[in-house]
């Protein structure tokens, strides 16, 4: 958090707006990256909600267009409603208004790049006959005229203005065809032929494939099967496949496409109830399928070093300028040493995908620069701060489990396979020089510790004095003289023998029979851990314990905490 008051009562110096500078910078940046990263499947979300993005990203970024397949399925779609708003004759008459004046312009356009004669006739022809008063005439005119003129651009070579005289042709001719409502259901025909045609290219092709979403797909088929499967009937299905026979020219017809036919020739529904009823159940899957362009590599299309490039020259800077004022104040014994040690800014620098994840580290950079910075408050005690600190430590606990308890379950692992006995007495008997070097300097000491003679003393005192009250009286001793002599002879014993021990750990030849005290101990381990019984003993004591202590690092410890506690 920015501490306002305290920039109040000072001014803004170069270190702060810095500061805030890369704050803003660094998280503008992996705000970018992670929306990158996510684009393509959070699409379908900004398509119905955000459509703006798809145009500013789609192709200027990923190379996304729509699918040409599908795309020319909805495009047929849409030719059928086109067509049921042609029987409106206001309608019907302005659309061939408009194409007129289309037409002219493209005309307009060619005259100032063709040179001929005959075009120029053409031209004043359509002039001429567009000015006509007369409805009737004027439309038997303008299309003869555009006849002759698409018979003539025919040989010349193709530009994008001859390819859209081309295509306005038709569409005037298409309309000026509606006017006779016997050619209403040819035209439908038509269309829903090129349809059929279509859906198998979509069956059998399989354009989402692509782009991942053959769920689309499925979904379609799956939706128009079960339509079809309501009013299916066998003499209806066989009826279906003939008539699709001659137009598709295929032995075996896929159902999806059998189904579809079946759909958009239901005398049942009108042609607009038909055309809604797809844009509510299968416009969507058709309108999100895209297809994507291929780089000189053969990878997919990505310019998102377009959008990036400000930010890496951002940082490059950065990078320079730090390195620079780490030689200047000698951060490091040598100046190359900075980019070995910032290694991780040197990899988010480099403009590739795989990389980017090295930014990450700024935030925690961004952390620790403002911890420091004494216009900001980082982890303080208001609520935003102990509840980053308590999520923060719910994450860091989790994680931490995670990794010591798979470390637990390989020593388990290890430990019942029963070689850890093995391992333990091994490491002892690899340092039998260091344990006897040890066990002689420790006798000596422990020999000569005042401490440890008195309670020593004190203990052969009171087991002597049991044994003399246990044993049976000697008759030419008193009983007092008896426990008393008792205990001078115990403490003599112990005297003499912690003297000898003082003794031969400073005697090479009691330190030699020290030392094979202990090499016959170690041998006698090594034998003891190669029995069966002692083996499984210890296998399952060890396995118990870290059992429990895996229980103990699997408590939620966080479930016990608060945020205002943490």
């Amino acid at each position: 958090m920015i501490s306002w008051d305290l920039i109040k009562k000072h001014k803004l110096g170069i270190p702060l707006l810095w500061d805030i500078t890369m704050v803003f910078v660094v998280l503008g940046n992996l705000a970018l990256i992670v929306f990158d990263l996510s684009y393509l499947s959070l699409r379908p979300f900004y398509f119905h909600k955000f459509p703006e993005i798809l145009e500013l990203y789609d192709k200027p970024i990923l190379g996304i267009e729509n699918h040409r397949t599908t795309t020319n399925y909805t495009d047929l779609v849409d030719d059928l409603k086109y067509l049921t708003q042609l029987r409106d004759d206001g309608f019907r008459e302005n659309q061939r208004k408009i194409t007129r004046e289309e037409i002219y312009r493209v005309l307009t356009s060619l005259k100032s790049q063709v040179s001929n004669e005959k075009f120029d006739s053409l031209y004043a022809n359509f002039e001429s006959a567009i000015q006509l008063e007369d409805a009737q005439l004027r439309r038997k005119k303008v299309e003869e005229t555009l006849v002759q003129l698409n018979d003539f651009i025919s040989v010349l070579e193709e530009t994008d203005e001859i390819t859209n005289l081309s295509e306005l042709s038709e569409k005037y001719a298409f309309i000026n065809r509606l006017s006779v409502e016997t050619n209403e259901s040819k035209e439908i025909i038509s269309i829903v032929q090129k349809m059929d045609k279509r859906m198998l290219e979509i069956v059998e092709t399989n354009p989402f494939a692509m782009s991942g979403q053959t769920k689309f797909l499925s979904e379609i088929q799956t939706s128009i099967k079960n339509e079809y499967q309501t009013h299916k009937t066998k003499a209806r299905d066989i009826k279906l496949r003939q008539e699709l026979d001659p137009v598709l020219n295929r032995d075996r017809i896929p159902s999806t496409v059998v189904a579809f036919a079946w759909f958009w020739r239901d005398q049942n529904r009108s042609l607009e109830e038909k055309i809604d009823f797809f844009n509510s159940h299968f416009r969507e899957y058709f309108a999100l399928n895209y297809y994507r362009a291929i780089s000189s590599d053969g990878s997919p299309v990505n310019n998102y070093l377009l959008l990036d490039a400000p930010f890496l020259f951002f940082f490059l800077a950065e990078f320079i300028i730090s390195w620079l004022i780490a030689i200047r104040n000698k951060t490091y014994i040598a100046w190359f040493l900075y980019p070995i040690y910032h290694w991780y800014d040197v990899l988010g620098l480099i403009p590739l995908a795989p990389f980017r994840f090295f930014r990450l580290v700024r935030v925690y950079k961004i952390y620790l620069m403002l911890q420091t910075n004494q216009f900001t408050r980082i982890l303080g005690n208001d609520l935003i701060s102990r509840t980053l600190r308590y999520y923060s430590n719910i994450i860091k606990e989790e994680i931490s489990d995670i990794v010591t308890i798979q470390i637990l379950t390989e020593t388990q692992n290890e430990v019942k396979s029963g070689n850890s006995l093995d391992q333990l007495v091994n490491a002892i008997d690899q340092n039998r020089d260091e344990l006897k070097k040890v066990a002689i300097k420790n006798i000596a000491k422990s020999a000569q510790n005042p401490n440890l003679q008195a309670l020593i003393q004190n203990l052969v005192t009171e087991v002597s004095e049991r044994v003399s009250a246990n044993m049976k009286p000697i008759s030419l001793l008193p009983k007092e003289m008896q426990a008393n002599l008792t205990k001078q002879i115990s403490l003599t014993i112990y005297s003499a023998i912690s003297q000898a021990t003082v003794a031969m750990a400073t005697d090479p030849s009691g330190r030699k029979s020290i030392e094979n005290l202990i090499d016959y101990l170690i041998d006698e381990m090594i034998v003891f851990a190669q029995d069966p019984d002692m083996v499984k003993l210890n296998t399952n004591i060890t396995v118990a314990l870290i059992e429990n202590m895996k229980k103990s690092i699997g408590e939620k410890k966080w479930l016990k905490a608060e945020i205002g506690s943490s």
